[in-house]
């Protein structure tokens, strides 16, 4: 499933049309998106918790030539499924 599957699945499923269905999907997506880039969490509660987990910068070795490379500090997306929900799709 992709975004466009969603989005005309919302659309029929609550008789919107195909634009205003767009503009909701689009909306959520740029929030979450917004929210983890100001650091925050983002909680749909029986089903996950998106947030930011943090890298510290560290020294790694290149493994085709052994070189040895810096590699900076970085903020990577995460997300933490809901307990119910892992038990819903794994019965």
């Amino acid at each position: 499933m992709n975004k466009l599957n969603i989005i005309n699945d919302l659309a029929k499923e609550k008789n919107l049309t195909i634009k205003d269905s767009e503009k909701i999907v689009s909306t959520i997506v740029e929030e979450i998106s917004k929210s983890l880039v100001l650091g925050e969490r983002v909680e749909f509660r029986g089903f996950g918790i998106f947030f930011v987990k943090s890298r510290k910068k560290r020294i790694a070795r290149n493994p085709k030539t052994g070189e040895l490379i810096n590699i900076k500090a970085k903020r990577l997306p995460q997300f933490r499924i809901a307990k119910h929900f892992f038990e819903k799709i794994n019965r």
